[in-house]
């Protein structure tokens, strides 16, 4: 029997917080948020199961969130910053090659270890291309989701060309080509867990897509 998504877990109020720690009970929101999606699509979640899963009351939310979308756009902002800590940390003290491998190694750690924040962010769980009621300038805060850990890949790859061991001429493009590939095999390894994937599969598309020298 498939699980009812739309049931919503029973908690037990949580206790006030004191003055001064809205910040607290913001970053709460968001975690009972998180650990909604693990188990539910994004379309499912609703401000009162927020709400309970905090020990709050739904009004509490909207001193935080104007509505559910905000609270999934904050919970994918908070998916990609923990995303660009992990690959900052892997290309620490790294150069060349080295880095960009460290690099491409860990974001396909990060989908394999946190498979539900990977669906949050990359899923469709919330689409930031929705234009209903968005502002000029609201769209084009949302364009720059997810471009940190980006541009982090892109920095790798000019890197490698600059000290001559790739032959990229557009960093930025290659650097796309990269995390195409990235992507691909973290979402098709989700799907086809049986599918016999070759041993140095992340070296080969490393070594293609960012035209390393041999």
């Amino acid at each position: 029997m498939e699980p009812n998504h739309t049931m919503e877990p029973k908690t037990t109020p949580r206790p006030r917080n004191p003055r001064g720690t809205g910040d607290r009970l913001r970053d709460e929101i968001l975690i009972a948020a998180e650990e909604l999606l693990r188990d539910m699509p994004g379309e499912a979640l609703t401000l009162r199961a927020v709400a309970r899963a905090a020990g709050i009351t739904a009004p509490s939310i909207y001193r935080h969130f104007i509505d559910r979308e905000a609270i999934i756009r904050a919970v994918v902002d908070r998916a990609f910053d923990e995303l660009e800590r992990t690959l900052d940390l892997s290309a620490a003290g790294l150069r060349g090659g080295d880095r960009l491998s460290a690099i491409c190694a860990a974001y396909l750690a990060f989908a394999t270890d946190r498979p539900q924040r990977y669906r949050v962010m990359f899923g469709g769980v919330w689409n930031a291309a929705e234009s209903d009621g968005a502002s000029v300038g609201d769209l084009q805060e949302r364009a720059q989701i997810g471009q940190r850990p980006f541009l982090i890949l892109v920095e790798a790859v000019r890197e490698v060309a600059a000290i001559g061991e790739s032959n990229s001429t557009d960093p930025v493009a290659d650097a796309a080509a990269v995390w195409v590939g990235l992507h691909g095999i973290a979402s098709l390894r989700q799907t086809t867990p049986l599918f016999p994937w070759p041993s140095d599969i992340e070296k080969r598309l490393v070594h293609n897509l960012a035209l390393l020298r041999d």
